[in-house]
């Protein structure tokens, strides 16, 4: 790939070279890497980009092409989507929480803006970051996939609850 068509969060973010103690001690507190063995915690610890945000800078922009997720290392973020000229804020996350996992698999169109609610630092997890790890270390990769498959179905399955819920009780007020 010739250097001037690098993906922006190639330009933007800097790896963290060596792992950091602080960084593994995050990862094992979160729902996605939390059960994950030491070792597999240092190699994501290697991997990801640490990146700070002022209050109200996007992360990401809705339309967007998507290349990874985020981790919310400290601070705030809200998720908001506009579509026919309507505002929803979609998510208010904190520490712990993550977001944009899909792009790990896909690289289709962000679906949603993310933007700083306060100053935070996040952790970036991409896909050639993914991709590097399935090549060199196919256990770890399978571990880390395994899951990122685990969190995206738990959330898939809660989305469909409240879509349920949403129907049936439309119905109710239609009866």
């Amino acid at each position: 790939m010739n250097p001037l068509q690098l993906p922006i969060w190639k330009k933007l973010l800097k790896k963290k070279g060596t792992s950091n103690p602080e960084i593994i001690r995050f990862l094992r507190e979160t729902s996605v890497f939390g059960k994950m063995k030491r070792r597999t915690l240092t190699e994501i610890a290697r991997l990801v980009h640490v990146r700070k945000y002022v209050e109200g800078e996007e992360i990401f922009r809705q339309g967007e092409a998507g290349a990874g997720f985020y981790l919310i290392f400290d601070g705030k973020v809200t998720i908001r989507s506009v579509r026919d000229g309507i505002e929803l804020d979609l998510a208010h996350l904190d520490q712990h929480s993550f977001f944009g996992e899909l792009s790990l698999f896909s690289e289709e169109r962000r679906t949603a803006t993310a933007i700083a609610s306060e100053p935070s630092t996040l952790l970036g997890f991409f896909q050639p970051d993914l991709k590097e790890i399935i090549e060199t270390k196919p256990k770890l990769g399978i571990e880390i996939l395994l899951s990122l498959t685990g969190v995206i179905v738990e959330r898939l399955q809660k989305t469909n609850q409240l879509l349920e819920k949403a129907y049936y009780k439309g119905k109710q007020k239609n009866v």
